[in-house]
């Protein structure tokens, strides 16, 4: 069978949810029924066949098409199966999924992997705010799962993280890691300030140190940590797209903290970063 596969007709003027459009929600139904689901397009619900050209029949294998910053929701509670994004997306990708793979093949806007508890999501280009937060009233951001940017994250990424990880190959904003409670998140480039403000538990690992710490958190030197040695050699092997990590060493400068949150977490700044791999 071929995935099932939604073209955009035309460039939609106003948000249009497609939280509807996932391996669970469509499993068993057929085309001609799929095209009759009803979606949210601004203030009114229109039928999925009147927005999208829609072929194929694998329910568990979802392409969307000509995709842009208008369409939110993408996976929301997704559990299985597997949802490729051409385009940009907006809002609320993978908003509490608890399993399958979200791939993105441009940029997302806020709330990415708000809630997640499982699965895997990949944004092939710049995310914005809240990564893998949760929504103003949870009681936790992300809780498990695995994401991976591209480009670059805005502020408060991982915000009441509480398990998971989070690896952002470009730049995070402001407040990356605040209030965590435990998992891991890694930047390659550049942090923005107060990375880990309030964290309680959980680690945050940057390839270049920020222009401010926080003084509640403690400097405990630079050390060789093997945590880090097995995360590297773990991610190499899960996947080809993660060799870039046999550049980096074992070697980082700890800060403990956030003392003032009487936080258990910790701050590692890479210091070893090999030439010519």
């Amino acid at each position: 069978m071929s995935a099932l596969t939604f073209i955009l007709k035309k460039p939609p003027q106003y948000t249009l949810d497609v939280s509807r459009l996932t391996p669970d929600y469509l499993e068993g139904k057929t085309l001609a029924r799929i095209k009759k689901i009803r979606l949210r397009y601004g203030n009114q619900k229109i039928a999925a066949g009147e927005l999208f050209t829609i072929s194929g029949m694998e329910t568990d294998n979802i392409i969307i098409n000509h995709s842009t910053e208008k369409l939110i929701g993408v996976g929301h509670e997704m559990t299985h199966g597997r949802i490729e994004v051409k385009g940009d997306a907006g809002n609320f990708i993978g908003q509490k999924m608890q399993g399958g793979t979200i791939t993105i093949r441009g940029n997302a806007g806020t709330w990415a992997a708000s809630s997640m508890s499982n699965g895997y999501i990949e944004i092939n280009g710049n995310v914005g705010d809240y990564l893998g937060a949760g929504l103003p009233g949870d009681p936790h951001g992300m809780s498990n799962g695995h994401v991976f940017v591209t480009g670059d994250a805005g502020d408060r990424v991982g915000d009441r993280m509480r398990r998971g990880i989070i690896i952002i190959r470009g730049k995070a904003g402001d407040y990356c890691g605040s209030r965590m409670a435990a998992g891991t998140i890694i930047v390659l480039d550049k942090a923005g300030k107060n990375a880990g403000f309030g964290m309680k538990r959980g680690t945050i690992v940057l390839a270049k140190k920020p222009k401010n710490i926080a003084a509640s958190f403690k400097s405990c030197g630079n050390l060789k940590i093997q945590f880090l040695r097995l995360l590297f050699k773990q991610l190499i092997e899960m996947s080809k797209q993660y060799a870039f990590f046999k550049k980096y060493g074992p070697e980082a400068h700890r800060f403990a903290g956030d003392l003032a949150s009487k936080g258990k977490g910790e701050l590692l700044i890479l210091q070893t970063i090999k030439t010519g791999s």
